[in-house]
């Protein structure tokens, strides 16, 4: 007996409803449980994979039991937008931000899952971009650079580079935490910890500031004695920046 579209929707709909939820939603009566616990199980192993390889650390901080509870929660409550399995971690942080309810979870949870999703994120990027090297003898603090699509400003409370089993931070660091994420010339992906001059320093130039212009404004700012200094240390760090990557030298 064949179904009509409403009823084979239904289906469709009760079967997608158990293979998430198979404690509280019933599977479709015309299916036999021994296939039904197939598809559980090929579903569940197959996103409880990807989160665990995608949030290393997230996992190591829980135990089974603890980590499988909120990868079922996951599978509960939020509706993926994507069919792609690449995107399951970005939205495994949109229900970490707007859905997961539980008081047990550590207050750095969120940021964490961010910080483990950008290694996966820039390790797939396929960005289109040209690259000119800065000679010896240009004056970098007088060009004008653009930040890396393959190279992200990332700025959180809590050192979510330093967190494991064994330090787990209950309250925000005193001061902001800015990590600089790059993807290399090697696609190797790279972690700098930035202090919050530095951090400072590439925002103003990856907002269309000349050297010598960010120099002016972090020295006043910081109300420095001898803005030389500020200088000579900026002078470093773009260069630094322009050899690995981070910044990319426009075309005149």
């Amino acid at each position: 007996m064949s179904h009509t579209p409403a009823s084979f929707k239904h289906t469709q709909y009760q079967f997608a409803a158990h293979i998430r939820d198979p404690e509280h939603q019933p599977a479709p009566s015309n299916l036999e449980d021994r296939r039904m616990a197939i598809y559980r199980d090929l579903f569940f192993n197959n996103i409880n994979g990807t989160l665990k390889n995608a949030f290393p650390v997230i996992r190591s901080l829980m135990n089974e039991a603890r980590w499988e509870t909120m990868v079922r929660d996951f599978m509960i409550t939020h509706r993926c937008k994507t069919p792609l399995f690449v995107e399951i971690a970005r939205e495994f942080i949109a229900y970490l931000e707007t859905e997961r309810q539980a008081e047990s979870d550590p207050p750095f949870l969120q940021e964490l899952a961010h910080y483990e999703w950008v290694e996966l994120a820039l390790s797939i990027a396929e960005p289109e971009y040209t690259s000119t090297p800065v000679t010896e003898n240009e004056d970098v603090l007088a060009l004008y650079f653009d930040q890396s699509p393959l190279a992200w400003l990332l700025v959180y409370q809590y050192p979510v580079h330093q967190i494991s089993a064994e330090n787990q931070p209950e309250t925000p660091s005193d001061i902001l935490v800015c990590l600089l994420v790059y993807r290399n010339h090697e696609d190797k992906i790279k972690f700098i910890e930035l202090n919050s001059v530095s951090a400072k320093l590439l925002e103003l130039i990856a907002h269309g500031q000349t050297g010598y212009e960010a120099v002016d404004e972090l020295a006043r700012a910081m109300q420095h004695p001898d803005p030389l200094v500020v200088a000579n240390g900026a002078i470093g760090l773009i260069r630094d920046w322009a050899e690995r990557g981070v910044l990319l030298k426009q075309q005149a």
